[in-house]
């Protein structure tokens, strides 16, 4: 199960792994794969902190020529630059994290739904050999009163 987000988030973090110095790679890992994402379709616990790096992706001023991004990228610190890039791979193994827990939610359920149709099949022969076996006493011997 993949989705637009965790392809978003995946191509962020190999952005980050690519060859070159961290503000470039940074850079281009937002503004190729991480500006468009909704806010809301991160989980809860991510929204706040995404909502920081948007923030700061967005701080400088920029020169004729040049993108915000670029110009707010450029007056981060290495340790500032270090810490976002960070935290992108931490929303990506989040988001591969929530995947995981979806997946497996959805096999438990088609499990559980077999599970159950199985057992609504097998009712009915159950209840049909609970007649024959006498339940009751309705049920009479072939040989009544010595025949």
């Amino acid at each position: 199960m993949n989705s637009a987000l965790a392809d978003q988030l995946e191509a962020a973090v190999i952005a980050l792994a690519a060859h070159g110095a961290l503000k470039d790679r940074l850079s281009t890992a937002y503004c190729n794969h991480l500006e468009d994402i909704d806010l809301q379709d991160l989980p809860l616990e991510a929204q706040q902190d995404f909502a920081e790096l948007a923030k700061a992706m967005h701080a400088a001023r920029a020169l004729p020529g040049d993108s915000i991004v670029r110009a707010s990228v450029r007056k981060l610190s290495n340790e500032e630059a270090q810490r976002w890039a960070a935290l992108i791979v931490r929303l990506y193994g989040l988001e591969m994290q929530n995947q995981h827990q979806l997946e497996t939610a959805a096999t438990t359920l088609r499990t559980a739904a077999r599970s159950s149709a199985a057992a609504r099949n097998a009712l009915p022969l159950a209840a049909l050999l609970a007649l024959e076996g006498g339940a009751g006493g309705t049920a009479r011997p072939k040989h009544a009163n010595g025949g």
